[in-house]
């Protein structure tokens, strides 16, 4: 990795504020009373909590004047225990994660982060130094006694574009009682999880119908299965119904989750 890839101004994206804001909605901000924001950057972060929340910026850079200059590339840390620890895009660029992220659990009971899992990202940034998949990743946690407690895909919209992103958010915890974890917002994204599942059965189950009845004209009964099976891998597969029958979707009720 290029030494200096953080110690410039970097360019800053919408990307980079949009999965803030997704993170920092997974938090009761006024039960929490401090949190230290590794890879702070431009600081982002602080213009999305209150005032009144301890806020201790750390970075190898000083983008803002206030950033605590820490090199963690260096086995460097700022130990101080808070509430929260929050890693927006750090993770991917620390060469020793095991002790990086040991040093984090003696510093806090809860960490929102996010990161590119090698099971999601084929072509991974040149600038990465390490590479997980979610099993080893969450391993280094649980063995330290903390487990992931949420974990979701995040996605940018900019405008009317849409650009996909690989990247997850998380949070994890130790098994204390709390009541900064915004679980309200968790149910709110597993119903709708839930729901697309449903969605996608009834898809499926209108396809099916749509299927035999055009094969039941086919007067051979093997080509007929061979047309079933053909349009089924194609078209539905394992992983759900492909994009390109999602037109189906209106001919079932919807239900307005309010998002």
């Amino acid at each position: 990795m290029n030494e200096n890839t953080w110690k410039i101004d970097f360019e800053y994206l919408k990307r980079f504020e949009y999965r803030i804001d997704n993170m920092v909605s997974l938090l009761n901000l006024n039960k929490v009373n401090s949190i230290m924001d590794l890879g702070a950057g431009h600081q982002t972060l602080r213009r999305k909590i209150p005032s009144s929340i301890e806020y201790i910026p750390c970075d190898i850079y000083k983008h803002v004047d206030s950033t605590v200059i820490v090199d963690f590339n260096k086995g460097e840390f700022y130990n101080k225990k808070v509430d929260v620890v929050f890693c927006s895009g750090i993770f991917e660029y620390i060469y020793d994660l095991k002790q990086f992220i040991k040093n984090i659990s003696k510093n806090t009971n809860i960490l929102i982060g996010s990161y590119h899992f090698k099971d999601d990202v084929e072509n991974r940034s040149d600038i990465w130094v390490n590479s997980y998949s979610m099993i080893d990743f969450f391993k280094i946690w649980h063995d330290l006694g903390f487990n992931c407690v949420f974990l979701e895909k995040t996605n940018h919209f900019d405008n009317i574009l849409y650009t996909g992103s690989n990247q997850r958010i998380f949070i994890i915890t130790d098994n204390t009682k709390n009541d900064i974890i915004n679980y309200s917002v968790i149910n709110k994204v597993l119903l709708q999880r839930i729901y697309h599942k449903i969605e996608d059965s009834n898809v499926k189950y209108i396809l099916e119908k749509l299927i035999d009845t055009l094969a039941w004209w086919i007067p051979i009964r093997k080509w007929r299965d061979n047309f079933r099976n053909k349009f089924f891998d194609k078209f539905i597969g394992r992983g759900g119904v492909n994009n390109d029958f999602k037109f189906l979707y209106p001919l079932n009720f919807r239900l307005d989750l309010n998002y």
